[in-house]
């Protein structure tokens, strides 16, 4: 019985429920030790009844394991990995070290999670528990809380326990435990302890603060005299030391209680930390410890037996227990373990004893660094980048050579780096940055200093030290820095950081189509179009020539300068192709940044229905695995789809965290992208004055100078636009003129026609039909269709103020249909007012579109179903499970008024 939490186990009860009605849930339970998390967890799984159980508990000892947690839960049903897609099956064995990987991508692993629950669930509900969660390894919590985050429909239940303010599973809903009443907490009590004198019964009940667990076990360590007031309570006073350490020393006190085989076989549990049977009592037999001893434990209540595996009742139990052990009889376990592994047979247990010689060494000892090294070896091996890191870093620890030691640390780092885990790459790097570092090891040293500065410090310090340490790097390790440093620097407009990494890049390797467009990327920020734009729309054209022959990043270069100079189709013909490779690989490291450039292709080609749900998705994957400088890419393209649509609130909340994440981090390129959607919402509104005042401030703004191009592409036309209407048209002269080269120098029809049009505004009344007429015939030769229909309704505008509505009515239909098209409602409103104006009253909104019907997520299922694909692998594409995919089509097809995936094919070929 459970005193106290009638409010969490009906909240328990309530998701139990949904669970076996099909719908997935996810809870983590926090407070402090002994609060009673584990009981409702045990109360879950009671109340279970249909639904399969599988359950983990984190082990302190093994946070520094990867994949170690995940392991241990998914251990009982690896029967079911075939059941898997090959790609992520073969990622999750070589995770647990069970065959070579094919793939390092960690965030494969979530989506192998995510696949394992689903297809468990198949045969029903899923409850999985998962206790101290803060003692999970960081592999585990990533991959576990990828999996919670997007289930839905499949019946699984995820309950997580955390001690504390600790909180690895972040982004799930969380529900924080107090202590009892003091109602309940007298009747746990006395329940437990009837026999208390009213003296020591109210001292318990005030030491405990309505804590459970102590509440039980805080009087199992005072005598049968003490509880009944006969003896003094205790020998020191409670209150002097924390909670915790008072129910551990009660923990302590309990198992020295017991004989000396029985303790000692309770040490070796404490040190094996997996919990299985055989290896603790063939470990145990060598101490003279045997099945007798073990029971012994169980009876205690410290130990708990399920099958094969043995438990400890509470992680403090396992504390109390290493913390009270003599340090030779630690060392003596371990290196007992050791011995029973290494003569176990089993290849997985190789790794594991080598961890244990590791923990019985009080030095430096080469020889175990040696074999942790080739642990760390075969990790890589099986493309395990973050247990490789762990086990290298422990290596490190015990070499007793310097230079090894600093090599090892700097293995470490690069390990954690490629695993994603930034965080501990920083940690490694600053360790290794207080060493001394040879001349070998120091470039590879500041490259990853590098990539830790362009996650959480300074873009321009990222591109200098990978500069320098380009300069002293061997060729075939320069090349990808120089690269890298070109894409910070750009990024942060610096003009003479980029200049020089490009340079260096072009003459160490020569011109190509690659560095050429790469130096025309440096040559753009400092002014030189002339120079820039046609090298950076040849790279564009020969990656779209010749994507099967240039690598991932090339193509993923060339579709950027192609959406930079007009190269819009091609650059979605790149992006395409690179999304479907990322999901057919399920690369999802790579996945939002492509995602992001291709909804940016979208809109600039008018998809805009693809390029919303492609930015959706980016901007939850990237949240979902923790990407989180690459969500402001994906918030600013939905914040242009929102400001052209008229939702003002959603294209604020989406550009303004994202403008001021990019001002922070002085990122000229998100800041413009943001700066320029703003200016749109308030163009749309009419609100001149505000987009003048927000461009002209910006093009002042030290970091937009920098990076001359932006002012002079995104803001130009706009700026120019609100200063004709508000009549401050001085001191267009220089942006105009900038914006002319740009446009001259791009080879886009598009952009040369935007030119027009800005001139037809800002230039001589005589000349303004000229211009108009000059951008018209430029937008035939294709291009935006949302600039087109802009300079359709200004020159429609400008043609009914002229008194020629039949022209204008022309030119404002043309405008309304494609705004309609485009989803640009608040602009297309605009030119049926126009229309309205020359006494057209025909021009109402067309019919929305049943796709409009749809969520993005929705949207993206029914396409890929109306093309065969089965809702498996629907849902290997989208990374979702089979069950979720099947929910989005039942509630897409009577919003559709389909009800087969052939009529789905129909009706979406209609709607092209």
């Amino acid at each position: 019985m459970l005193y106290g939490r009638a409010e969490e186990l009906a909240l328990i009860d309530r998701l139990l429920a949904d669970a076996g009605a099909g719908r997935s849930g996810a809870l983590v339970l926090t407070g402090p030790a002994g609060i009673g998390k584990t009981a409702l967890l045990d109360y879950a799984a009671a109340q279970a009844g249909g639904l399969r159980v599988i359950r983990v508990a984190g082990i302190e000892l093994e946070a520094e394991l990867p994949f170690a947690g995940l392991h241990l839960l998914l251990r009982p049903v690896l029967d079911r990995l075939d059941a898997l897609p090959g790609p992520q099956a073969a990622a999750l064995r070589g995770a647990f070290g069970l065959a070579a990987a094919e793939t390092g991508d960690r965030f494969l692993i979530g989506l192998a999670v995510l696949s394992m629950l689903a297809e468990l669930a198949e045969d029903g509900p899923v409850l999985c528990l998962v206790d101290d969660a803060q003692w999970l390894d960081r592999s585990s919590s990533e991959a576990l809380t990828f999996a919670a985050r997007r289930l839905h429909h499949e019946g699984v239940l995820l309950l997580f326990a955390v001690r504390g303010g600790a909180h690895p599973v972040a982004g799930l809903s969380a529900h924080e435990l107090s202590g009892l009443d003091r109602t309940a907490a007298a009747a746990l009590l006395d329940r437990q302890y009837p026999e208390l004198a009213p003296q020591v019964r109210a001292r318990m009940l005030a030491e405990t603060e309505g804590n459970p667990l102590a509440l039980v076990e805080l009087p199992s360590a005072l005598s049968a005299e003490q509880r009944t007031g006969v003896a003094p309570a205790v020998p020191y006073d409670l209150a002097m030391l924390p909670l915790s350490t008072r129910v551990q020393t009660a923990f302590g006190a309990r198992a020295a209680r017991l004989d000396e085989a029985a303790g000692t076989l309770l040490l070796i549990a404490a040190a094996e930390q997996t919990g299985e049977i055989s290896t603790v009592l063939d470990t145990a037999a060598a101490f003279g410890a045997g099945p007798a001893d073990l029971m012994a434990a169980e009876r205690s209540g410290l130990l708990v037996r399920q099958g094969d595996q043995v438990s400890f009742r509470h992680p403090l139990v396992r504390a109390a227990i290493l913390r009270d052990a003599p340090l030779h009889q630690r060392l003596a376990a371990h290196r007992a373990l050791a011995e029973t592994l290494c003569h176990s047979g089993d290849p997985e247990a190789a790794d594991r004893a080598v961890w244990h010689r590791a923990a019985a060494s009080t030095g430096a000892d080469d020889t175990i660094a040696d074999d942790l090294e080739e642990a760390a070896t075969r990790a890589y091996g099986r493309a395990d980048h973050a247990a490789a890191s762990a086990t290298m870093e422990r290596a490190a620890e015990l070499t007793g050579t310097a230079g090894t030691g600093t090599r090892r640390l700097i293995c470490a780092a690069k390990a954690a780096a490629v695993a994603g885990d930034l965080h501990r790459t920083d940690a490694l790097v600053r360790r290794a940055g207080r060493r001394t570092v040879s001349d070998t090891d120091a470039p590879r040293l500041a490259s990853l200093r590098a990539v830790v500065e362009a996650e959480f410090g300074s873009r321009h310090t990222a591109a200098r030290l990978l500069i320098d340490a380009a300069d002293r790097a061997p060729a075939a390790a320069a090349g990808p820095m120089l690269v890298d440093a070109v894409r910070n620097g750009f990024l942060v407009g610096d003009a003479e950081l980029t200049t020089r990494a490009a340079t260096m890049l072009h003459q160490r390797y020569g011109p190509s189509r690659v560095t050429e467009g790469l130096l025309g990327l440096a040559r753009m920020l400092s002014g030189d179009d002339e120079f820039a734009l046609p090298r950076l729309r040849a790279c564009a054209e020969y990656a779209h020539a010749h994507s099967a022959e240039l690598t991932q990043d090339e193509r993923m270069n060339g579709a950027a300068m192609g959406l930079m100079t007009g190269f819009d189709h091609e650059a979605r013909d790149l992006l395409e192709t690179l999304v479907a490779e990322a999901r057919e690989q399920s690369t999802l490291g790579t996945l939002p940044l492509r995602l992001h450039y291709l909804a940016s292709a979208e809109y600039a080609t008018g998809h805009t229905r693809d390029a919303i749900v492609h930015a959706e998705e980016a901007l939850a994957l990237a949240q979902s695995i923790g990407l989180h400088h690459q969500m402001d890419g994906p918030r600013c393209v939905l914040a242009w789809g929102a400001a052209l649509s008229g939702d003002e609130t959603r294209c604020r909340d989406l550009a303004e965290p994202a403008l001021a994440a990019a001002l922070n981090r002085r990122e000229s390129a998100t800041a413009a992208l943001a700066t320029t959607t703003l200016a749109m919402l308030d163009l749309g509104a009419g609100r001149y004055d505000l987009v003048f005042d927000r461009l002209e401030s910006a093009s002042r703004e030290p970091m937009f100078v920098a990076a001359a191009f932006t002012v002079a592409v995104s803001f130009t036309p706009l700026r120019v636009e609100a200063a004709v209407r508000i009549g401050r048209t001085d001191h267009l002269t220089e942006p105009l003129d900038r914006f002319r080269r740009w446009a001259a120098a791009s080879g886009s029809p598009c952009t040369q026609a935007v030119y027009e049009r800005t001139l037809a505004l800002a230039g001589p009344a005589d000349e303004t039909e000229e211009h108009y007429n000059a951008a018209e015939r430029l937008h035939e030769k294709g291009g935006r269709p949302f600039e087109r229909a802009r300079t359709a309704l200004l020159y429609g505008e400008w043609l009914r103020r002229d008194q020629r509505k039949a022209e204008a009515r022309t030119r404002l239909r043309t405008a309304a249909e494609t705004f309609d098209r485009l989803g640009a409602h608040l602009w297309a409103d605009r030119a049926r007012a126009e229309l309205r104006a020359t006494g057209d009253t025909t021009g109402r909104r067309p019919t929305t579109s049943v796709l409009d019907l749809l969520t993005p997520q929705e949207l993206q299922v029914v396409r890929l179903a109306a093309q065969g694909l089965s809702n498996r692998d629907i849902g290997g594409q989208l990374f979702l499970s089979p069950r979720t995919v099947g929910y989005h089509l039942y509630k897409a097809y009577p919003k559709l008024g389909v009800a087969t995936r052939a009529e789905l094919a129909t009706l979406l070929h209609e709607s092209r």
